[in-house]
């Protein structure tokens, strides 16, 4: 097996593991700070590809520590943007391609996480994988065109490192054995947000032809260019220092700051922005209008997702959210909430609320995304149903639990953490899941031993796999309460 592999940006030497080739820590771009990205020079001689790379700057909390595993252990810097590769042979082949990118509400996370090991998808289904890291938090989303001029006009640097990722994968995976010509962009939470970005940014075109999107998608109103320079605004205010001035500040105080808004403006205070330049307007707009109508793309949320953030972070963060609709639906988020309420079989005030919440966040911007790209192309929509009995319960079908049967990891720690020690069903829906996602990485199309048929979505029918121990298509799911909302 070639593990030396020869490409325009240099030569690197990988190792084989699991009979699988994988090269680790390569560097696609470099990150000038709240700049865009720019390509690297070649380097000399040969890379080491052998080991991890350090990942994004981020936030060191404990409990945000818990839900993307990054440690006081893991080496960060600013100098992060690096890629890896699991090929089953460096051969000449063209293998369908997919890129993942991380989640973690844009603020923790690496493309290295245990969780992510493409080994899987390269051993049963032929695929090359490549995961990456991206700038995370102020210095990937801070605005500061509006303040320091048309130097720094382009922003939402995180989306740009993520295009120099693609654009590398497009000049460089064929020497790795993949098809430059055959790539699905796949995400969840942040990362599939990323996504819906992607689709209609003017300088990812033609740099994917499949999109997989879990647990995440473009806001239903996301923030604009002048909510973009409101938050540069008050973190130099925190700081205590003009615009420029962060430029040069120790890297320490920039995350101080970052967790100050994160606490203040909860977990979305840093997601991607209509500034006009790279993200000409809404996504969703655009995406009803028919850009990005080319692509293909595999969708959905899960059935509690709220419940993971009520269980690690407690009412703090549900708090946060439920005040901002409040701010926005005035005394109507009552009536709502009370409609919630009746639709739960345990009547349940706090889960109404979770429920509300989560549908907010996840469910119909995903609803929204697939109404109007259905329009122009294949659309699959999926719902996670599979409750874990982890934490007594209280997690059910929680954010990010489909992660270990997507990557078919439910054998890793933290796999096992979640599902509660229920292997035996978890193993059988792992199974099913990987194929159908493995399925349309390869073909645009879903279709796993296991799974019924799977029909696309239209807004008519909005047909959905509900994936479960006993996975089943349902016609528009939770249909009243999909119904109240605008």
């Amino acid at each position: 097996m070639s593990l030396i592999v020869a490409t325009a940006a240099g030569t690197v030497r990988g190792v084989a593991r699991g009979g699988i080739a994988t090269w680790r820590g390569i560097p696609y771009a470099a990150a000038p700070r709240f700049r865009s990205p720019h390509a690297l020079e070649p380097w000399a001689g040969e890379l080491d590809a052998t080991q991890f790379g350090p990942v994004a700057i981020q936030s060191r909390d404990p409990k945000a520590a818990m839900m993307s595993g990054i440690t006081e252990k893991t080496v960060t810097s600013e100098e992060c943007l690096a890629l890896n590769i699991y090929s089953p042979a460096a051969d000449g082949r063209r293998r369908p391609v997919v890129v993942w990118i991380h989640g973690g509400a844009f603020i923790m996370g690496a493309g290295s996480q245990p969780l992510y090991n493409g080994t899987s998808f390269a051993a049963q289904h032929d695929v090359v994988v490549v995961t990456i890291n991206y700038r995370l938090g102020l210095l990937g989303l801070l605005y500061l065109g509006d303040l320091l001029g048309d130097e720094y006009a382009e922003g939402n640097y995180a989306l740009l490192d993520q295009i120099a990722a693609l654009r590398w994968v497009r000049d460089h995976i064929a020497e790795f054995g993949g098809d430059p010509d055959a790539v699905t962009v796949m995400g969840e939470s942040a990362g599939a947000v990323s996504v819906a970005s992607l689709l209609v940014m003017p300088a990812a075109r033609g740099l994917f032809h499949r999109a997989i999107l879990q647990s995440g998608a473009s806001g239903l109103s996301p923030p604009t260019r002048a909510d973009a320079t409101a938050l540069a605004e008050s973190v130099c205010a925190e700081l205590g220092v003009g615009a420029r001035e962060l430029v040069g500040l120790p890297v320490e105080r920039l995350v101080s700051a970052q967790e100050h808004a994160s606490r203040t403006r909860g977990l979305g205070a840093f997601s991607p922005y209509i500034d006009g330049v790279t993200m000409p307007r809404s996504p969703l707009e655009l995406m009803s209008e028919g850009v990005g109508s080319n692509v293909p793309v595999l969708l959905g949320s899960n059935r509690d997702e709220w419940a993971l953030f009520d269980v690690f972070l407690g009412d703090a963060a549900t708090n946060v959210v439920k005040g901002q609709l409040r701010g926005r639906l005035g005394s109507a988020i009552d009536q709502l909430h009370a409609r919630y309420r009746e639709a739960r079989d345990d009547q349940s005030e706090a889960r109404a609320w979770l429920d509300i919440v989560g549908d907010v966040a996840f469910r119909i911007p995903m609803i929204r995304l697939a109404e109007a790209q259905s329009r122009f192309a294949p659309v699959f929509m999926y719902r996670f149903d599979w409750a874990t009995p982890a934490f007594d319960g209280r997690l059910g079908a929680a954010h990010a639990l489909e992660l270990p049967f997507v990557w078919n990891t439910v054998e890793s720690p933290l796999g096992q953490l979640l599902l509660g020690g229920d292997l035996v069903s978890a193993r059988v829906l792992a199974a099913s899941m990987h194929a159908a996602w493995a399925s349309f990485i390869r073909t645009a199309t879903p279709v796993a031993e296991g799974l019924p048929g799977w029909p696309a979505y239209d807004a008519t029918r909005r047909a959905t796999m509900l994936l479960d121990r006993e996975s089943r298509v349902v016609d528009d799911p939770a249909g009243s309460l999909r119904a109240l909302w605008p």
